[in-house]
């Protein structure tokens, strides 16, 4: 396998039941770039996201990750947002220290002013931090977790639809600190023409 991808996906087919949702599609997953997989709702997007952390079981096809990792190896590489976000009950700081408490995470536990200065670069306001999860807006849930995902630090981010309830300002905010780190390898899901026209890389997702 090629040095500069992160993975390799060859013939991957996912059927539930009677309905397929994807069928014999390949792609590879560049290292270090924004690679967007790009689709409709019900195209498929967030299941393949899955599929990639070993969530899902392929039904035929194969996903080779690079240096022979098996796909629990990439989980623990990556920061994960799914689009059904629930971080719990809680204040912020709650919410955001949860994941910090395991021991991979650990040594990256950010302080409180760490913490509120990548809120304050999401656009959310200051007193945010004290305010209890479940009472925000859909859209400052969702920059939240991304702010979650950016202070985990990890190599690799899987956002599903990461700006799906955010206006332009705000999904400026969000390209700006992910796109901070050029190093990382960053796969999304969008269908969000501002998102796309920001990627390194587009993978449009076949029409079942």
């Amino acid at each position: 396998m090629n040095d500069k991808f992160l993975l390799s996906c060859t013939d991957l087919t996912i059927r539930f039941g009677d309905e397929t949702v994807l069928n014999e599609f390949s792609f590879d997953i560049p290292k270090n770039k924004h690679t967007v997989l790009r689709g409709e709702s019900g195209s498929g997007k967030s299941t393949l996201l899955k599929l990639l952390l070993g969530f899902l079981k392929l039904t035929d096809g194969a996903i080779k990750y690079n240096n022979g990792k098996t796909a629990h190896e990439i989980r623990q590489d990556t920061a994960w947002l799914p689009q059904d976000l629930d971080l719990g009950d809680g204040t912020v700081k709650e919410v955001i220290n949860y994941p910090f408490r395991f021991s991979t995470n650990n040594m990256q536990r950010p302080d409180l002013q760490t913490s509120q200065s990548v809120l304050s670069k999401l656009g959310l306001q200051t007193g945010t931090i004290t305010k209890m999860f479940r009472d925000l807006s859909t859209g400052q849930r969702q920059r939240v977790g991304l702010a979650v995902c950016h202070l985990l630090n990890k190599p690799i981010l899987l956002l599903d639809e990461p700006t799906s309830a955010l206006d332009n300002v705000s999904k400026q905010h969000v390209f700006d600190l992910l796109l901070e780190h050029t190093n990382k390898t960053i796969i999304s899901t969008s269908h969000d023409p501002f998102w796309i026209e920001r990627a390194d890389n587009v993978i449009p997702l076949p029409l079942n």
